[in-house]
């Protein structure tokens, strides 16, 4: 009992039964993007359920349909998992730099050295990791709605092409990016665990996986302007094969844009 915190041994030492649960409005705004993304992962089965009696066949847009799914899935859980360790932190506070246990003022040098306490640490590794876990899922799922527009720009005209020579060139290459961009989130995880044994080390590899993010952000929306602009270029003189297609095309590019 003397290595609780204080706060925790008072409520232990009182005799009132209740436990009183303060949300403040960090927590609050997690928990209405749960009932958000909670709301559109409803909404993703809807159409998965539909796309599945529609279309028996499994295809690039039930699969589009499933990584949406998975990431709003992916992202109610990281919050809950915030939400849950905002509410149980001992320090009432999250830091990238915790405060010096000794109280002394021993400058801005030695606090960046200083060893981070186990749990702190953990602390730290465990939120980062949180917040920035689906963010490469939204980037593969980004590139699966560029994919079926793609596919939807093939299909909506008339060309000597093969459709299904094009469809496996595009899933190679979306497979090889994901198979980089998961291994480039694993390694950069393990390294937040594995080396943020200072408060100097958690800033440097929080601001690692912010700039890798911000970075392959930036790539994948650099490629799909390159695909977009080379399948407008390479398709634009062959006629479309109906209205409705052509109309089908705009809507997934209104969507793209």
């Amino acid at each position: 009992l003397e290595r609780l915190p204080p706060e925790i041994f008072r409520m232990l030492q009182s005799s009132d039964p209740s436990v009183t649960i303060t949300l403040d409005l960090f927590t609050v705004s997690l928990l209405l993007a749960c009932l958000l993304f909670g709301f559109a992962l409803v909404l993703t089965k809807r159409k998965y359920a539909f796309l599945k009696r529609a279309y028996p066949t499994f295809d690039l847009k039930k699969l589009l349909v499933l990584s949406a799914g998975t990431a709003c899935f992916l992202r109610i859980m990281s919050f809950v998992g915030v939400i849950a360790m905002d509410i149980a932190n001992v320090r009432a506070h999250y830091s990238l730099n915790p405060a010096n246990p000794e109280g002394s003022g021993g400058g801005q040098h030695q606090q960046q050295h200083q060893p981070i306490d186990r749990d702190q640490n953990f602390y730290d590794a465990s939120m980062t990791v949180l917040f920035d876990l689906p963010n490469t899922i939204i980037i593969s799922s980004y590139l699966l709605l560029t994919l079926v527009w793609a596919e939807c720009s093939l299909l909506s005209r008339f060309h000597t092409e093969s459709s299904q020579q094009w469809r496996k060139r595009w899933l190679v290459l979306y497979t090889v990016f994901n198979s980089a961009l998961y291994a480039t989130q694993v390694i950069l995880y393990i390294l937040i665990f594995v080396g943020g044994g200072m408060s100097k080390s958690v800033e440097i590899y929080r601001d690692v996986v912010n700039v890798a993010m911000a970075g392959i952000n930036l790539s994948a929306v650099f490629l799909v302007f390159l695909l977009y602009l080379y399948l407008s270029v390479s398709f634009s003189g062959f006629p479309f094969r109906s209205q409705s297609s052509k109309e089908s095309l705009q809507k997934i590019s209104h969507v793209m844009a």
